[in-house]
């Protein structure tokens, strides 16, 4: 007998279990489950409570549980079941150890994005191509993690999940979640300049995130790393735009240090524009950066 932890659990527990530096004997990743989707099920409470499920539960929150239709669900306080909607490609379940599975993040990826609108959905897709945890104790907001799965590997899956529930949303969002953001801030500020206008954008061409620049010795004597990174970058136009969320705060350590990263990249042909927070909630800051990325060349997307 088997639970299967899914949907927004499933993310949580990945998440958790994907930080670098996390204690891997507390939450070790999960590896690929060789069997098709499992015979048998806990479905009633009696069940569920012969596995330990407690390292799943999530603050104020049920578990979530995969069960085969709908005529398997059940009303289990502290749960919360789901019909797994058809046949489950290969690489859909992970193996948490103690009769437990977890459903991948490709298939999270479209459990969740059957109920959500498209640009939920990209932004979703950001946080399980990227490499960030959100975590409220930290002083950024968030900790560093390994991506839970690549674009390449959602496209796949996707496309061999085209009969399930959310696949269709999921495959229309794919077409527009870039890999490599750092925090959900970065995915904010790069959104609104690369989709289409038919979504509320200014449609130039999609930025690279976090891209890597290779300093000088001049330039890195200014800012002092070797291979800074951009938070969201046009390489060909070597212009690109920094989140600064001290900025409003004026912390002058940090105001300092962006200023160096500007002068050295500065050297290397690179244009950087410095993003407040507040800038971001503002529509006429938005659309003056958009100026900014046509006077730098940035073409529109075919």
């Amino acid at each position: 007998m088997y639970a299967v932890i899914s949907h927004a659990t499933a993310l949580a527990y990945l998440d958790k279990c994907a930080r670098i530096g996390s204690d891997a004997s507390h939450c070790p990743m999960p590896v690929l489950f060789e069997g098709g989707f499992p015979d048998s099920l806990a479905l009633s409470k009696r069940d569920l409570r012969t596995f330990q499920l407690a390292r799943f539960a999530r603050k104020n929150a049920p578990i979530d549980v995969l069960v085969p239709d709908q005529s398997s669900r059940r009303l289990v306080k502290g749960f919360v079941h789901h019909s797994a909607g058809g046949e489950l490609p290969q690489g859909s379940l992970l193996d948490a150890g103690g009769g437990a599975l977890v459903c991948s993040a490709p298939l999270v990826f479209v459990q969740l994005c059957q109920g959500l609108p498209l640009l939920r959905c990209i932004r979703l897709g950001h946080f399980i191509c990227g490499g960030y945890s959100i975590e409220p104790s930290a002083r950024s907001g968030v900790v560093e993690r390994r991506p839970l799965a690549s674009i390449k590997e959602l496209g796949a899956f996707v496309k061999a999940a085209h009969r399930l529930r959310g696949s269709r949303n999921a495959a229309a969002a794919l077409s527009w979640v870039l890999e490599g953001a750092a925090s959900p801030k970065e995915t904010e500020l790069a959104l609104p300049f690369y989709l289409p206008k038919r979504m509320g954008g200014y449609g130039f061409a999609a930025p690279v995130l976090n891209h890597v620049v290779r300093l000088s010795s001049e330039a890195m004597a200014i800012e002092g790393t070797r291979k800074p990174r951009i938070d969201v970058c046009w390489p060909d136009q070597r212009f690109g735009f920094e989140y600064n969320s001290y900025a409003e705060h004026g912390d002058p350590h940090k105001i300092g240090k962006d200023e160096r990263r500007r002068l050295a990249l500065r050297l290397e042909k690179y244009e950087i524009e410095l993003v407040s927070d507040e800038q971001l909630k503002d529509p006429r800051q938005i659309e003056i950066l958009a100026h900014m990325l046509a006077d730098h060349g940035v073409p529109q997307q075919l």
